[in-house]
């Protein structure tokens, strides 16, 4: 396998982070390839301050935020089989690595092991905890004979190899993303890579081992060994995502939409009736062949049986970034979101539960406020509305711009606070046309 020589100097965390626009492969995420790591933030997502420690929380962030909404960030498991060709790259495990080592240093096996055996040095406490004696001679002279002993295992090989292990995890995440930490070097290992040793090694000391904190530092060198072990070329890895407009869904129905097992009653569905064959359906209510599924369903708090429903469609387009270009949704996009409202409406006049009150359409797309760093920044730039309805207020579809720093810093969680005043937006320009 190809070990690449590091380079002397890291580069400054502002020149390894790419703020603004979309890339042309769409990506966002952390990229690694031949000694190089840059990191791409989404369309909108505002640049901060020259300062080191803002940079890098920036880019724990963006991991964490993929981590919990992209589609690509499954489990690193699968990457365990040592025989699958498309693994992710387990970015999770790099970190922690490289943060325990940070933290306290190479690991060493400071723990005792012991066994039964006839020979070493024997623990007594333990033997006579453990060890059920065979009593000889008769009563007054009798005594009792320990025929197996529990000793203090050396394990000085299998230690030394752990610890070698650890050193060759810990360089190799220092090569990938040691510029989050700083310049400092670690040691080089001495030992050669061999992915089914290490494996085998890990994989022996975590069922051995009853310490969380090392069980733990086990099982992300062991995702580390393993990643290593099926990639045929190690000079590149990336975490992150081509599809970020499904990021940006999640974070929008995590804060302003209500629960999944409310949200079905929403969804319009559809059924075939086959001439000929009366006895014949095909429904489309199965949740997987449900073809419209509105992103958001937002609530406002309900006064008595009343409450305003909003239909909000997450868009990650650029307008927010560059409005000169005009990129909006379209009439597709703009129709389906009439149809939804229509179907609320009509579901609610057959008692399906969903609260009385006026329906309203909205698209959210990301933009940088420039100005709000603590709270969900919103504004409304205008509203889209077909030629041959106009007479509903769920008829105009509302374009909200949501600042993209702020809702992924702050760990999105449901907030009435933030449901209210994006409510209060749309209904004031509701009201204003």
């Amino acid at each position: 396998m190809v070990q690449q020589v590091p380079k002397q100097e890291r580069p400054n965390l502002s020149e390894v982070c790419v703020y603004g626009g979309k890339q042309a492969d769409e990506f966002v995420g952390i990229r690694y390839d031949n000694g190089s790591l840059n990191v791409y933030f989404p369309s909108g997502y505002s640049c901060p301050a020259n300062d080191e420690k803002e940079y890098r929380k920036d880019i724990l962030n963006l991991i964490s935020v993929l981590s919990a909404y992209s589609k690509e960030s499954k489990s690193v498991a699968e990457n365990r089989l040592l025989n699958k060709e498309n693994v992710q790259f387990p970015i999770h495990a790099y970190i922690h690595v490289f943060n325990y080592f940070l933290n306290h240093g190479y690991y060493v096996e400071k723990e005792p092991i012991y066994k039964r055996s006839l020979s070493g040095k024997i623990d007594w406490p333990r033997t006579i905890k453990q060890i059920r004696p065979l009593v000889a001679g008769e009563y007054p002279n009798e005594s009792v004979v320990y025929l197996d002993f529990i000793t203090k295992k050396s394990s000085n090989n299998e230690n030394e190899i752990i610890s070698q292990i650890h050193k060759y995890c810990v360089y190799e995440s220092y090569e990938k993303i040691g510029c989050l930490f700083g310049y400092f070097r670690p040691e080089k290992p001495r030992v050669p890579f061999n992915a089914k040793m290490f494996a085998a090694v890990l994989k022996s000391k975590i069922a051995k081992t009853f310490n969380e904190k090392h069980i733990l530092l086990f099982r992300n060198m062991l995702d580390i060994v393993c990643y290593m072990g099926v990639k045929d070329d190690n000079r590149k890895a990336s975490y992150g995502t081509k599809d970020f407009e499904y990021v940006w869904e999640g974070l929008i129905d995590r804060v302003f939409g209500i629960a999944e097992s409310e949200k079905k009653k929403y969804y319009p569905h559809c059924v075939w009736k086959v001439k000929d064959k009366a006895d014949e359906e095909l429904d489309w209510r199965n949740e997987k062949r449900t073809a419209l599924r509105p992103d958001t369903i937002m609530l406002s708090p309900l006064k008595g049986d009343e409450a305003s429903v909003f239909v909000l469609d997450a868009k990650y387009y650029q307008y927010g970034e560059n409005r000169e270009a005009k990129k909006l949704p379209g009439t597709g996009s703009i129709v389906k979101q009439i149809a939804y409202a229509e179907f609320i409406e009509t579901m609610r006049s057959e008692g399906s539960g969903i609260p009385k009150g006026n329906i309203y359409n909205a698209f959210v797309l990301p933009y940088n406020s420039q100005k709000n760093k603590i709270d969900y920044a919103l504004e409304c730039f205008g509203h889209a509305e077909c030629d041959w309805k106009s007479d509903k207020t769920y008829h105009k579809i509302y374009g909200i711009l949501l600042d993209v720093r702020s809702i992924m810093q702050k760990q999105p969680e449901s907030s009435d606070i933030e449901i209210q005043k994006l409510a209060d937006l749309i209904e004031k320009e509701a009201g204003s046309i």
